[in-house]
């Protein structure tokens, strides 16, 4: 028992010396810790936190073969006309269109086909809009230069209810010439005075579509040029010249159409028009079709060949697309104008 508690003892005391001696040693010495005096590189803890984030994958159902994305390549400008001529004709009355050339209808049938689909025993839509899809060689005179999309506005000689509500505000000095403009379907019309209340802003100009003037009053007019911005008149944009209600019923019953080239195909144009509906005589929407195919032709390059290749009636909400002989259209109005060079010429002698 006494050499157990002198074992305890020393223990004890070698202890106690250990702690004193070894120990105090490392508690006088000063701590050695990390320190760093510069900033992290820049977006390393964005880095970091970005791991961090899961990233979570949104699941897509099945896509068609044919809805699928595939790589954008340039198209050729054959494989966007198409080669009618290599497919086969048609053989009887019931044929695949994508393996047979196109049937050409006339107008009248056209339209009578598309007044059979809209009826109301099917799309139930007689009054339906009547629109012209037209395709185009965008090549100007030279094979490298190409035609760029154009906007235009078509004065149709029979008008019809197109779904939009256009004002106008016209500007002239002639008393007699405003009452026109407002027969003619103008929202407001005056001279001075009405430009005066413009500046002041107690007419305020953005509640106004479009905005025509007779040349003798641009001077004036000139003050708020500023505040018009885009809508000041001009004679390029079709608002600015001397008879005033003929401008302002081309704004309002005109129809307004743009022609664009197709992104992967700078040469293939497409342009989708407006020009009637179902419900209208065939002889007003064909004068108003030949209206539209005629005023797109005056954009054409100087070069040889076709500017437009085809033209299609589509009425919605069918997306059939019934390819006409617009070519004839064309064709009389060379004549036309071929006649009346004789005519002059005849004259001249």
């Amino acid at each position: 028992m006494a050499a157990t508690g002198a074992v305890k003892a020393l223990n004890i005391i070698s202890a106690a010396w250990y702690q004193k001696s070894v120990l105090g040693c490392f508690q006088s010495l000063p701590l050695l810790s990390q320190s760093r005096y510069y900033a992290a590189r820049k977006g390393t803890r964005e880095k970091a936190k970005k791991k961090k984030v899961k990233k979570e994958v949104q699941k897509v159902g099945f896509i068609p073969k044919k809805l699928r994305n595939k790589v954008e390549e340039n198209l050729t400008f054959e494989m966007c006309r198409g080669d009618d001529l290599s497919k086969p004709e048609r053989v009887d009355n019931v044929w695949i269109e994508a393996f047979h050339q196109p049937k050409i209808y006339s107008f009248e049938e056209a339209i009578e086909y598309h007044r059979q689909s809209h009826h109301s025993s099917m799309y139930n839509s007689p009054n339906a809009f009547v629109h012209a899809f037209l395709q185009l060689n965008m090549m100007g005179p030279k094979p490298t230069k190409m035609v760029e999309k154009f906007a235009r506005t078509v004065d149709i000689p029979h008008p019809f209810d197109h779904g939009e509500k256009r004002t106008i505000v016209a500007f002239c000095n002639d008393p007699k010439l405003a009452e026109l403009a407002d027969k003619a379907g103008a929202s407001i019309s005056g001279g001075l005075q009405l430009i005066k209340n413009i500046q002041t802003g107690v007419i305020p100009i953005a509640d106004y579509d479009y905005a025509v003037a007779h040349p003798d009053i641009m001077t004036e007019l000139s003050v708020i040029k500023g505040l018009m911005k885009r809508k000041y008149p001009s004679p390029r944009g079709g608002t600015l010249g001397f008879d005033l209600p003929q401008l302002i019923k081309k704004i309002l019953h005109g129809i307004k159409y743009e022609i664009r080239p197709h992104e992967r195909q700078l040469q293939y144009g497409t342009g989708t028009i407006l020009f009637g509906r179902l419900n209208m005589d065939v002889k007003q929407l064909e004068e108003n079709f030949v209206a539209v195919i005629k005023d797109v032709e005056k954009s054409r390059p100087k070069r040889d060949g076709d500017f437009i290749f085809r033209a299609s009636i589509e009425s919605y909400p069918t997306t059939e697309l019934l390819s006409v002989n617009f070519s004839k259209y064309l064709v009389e109005e060379a004549s036309e104008v071929d006649s009346d060079n004789e005519e002059e010429n005849v004259a001249v002698n």
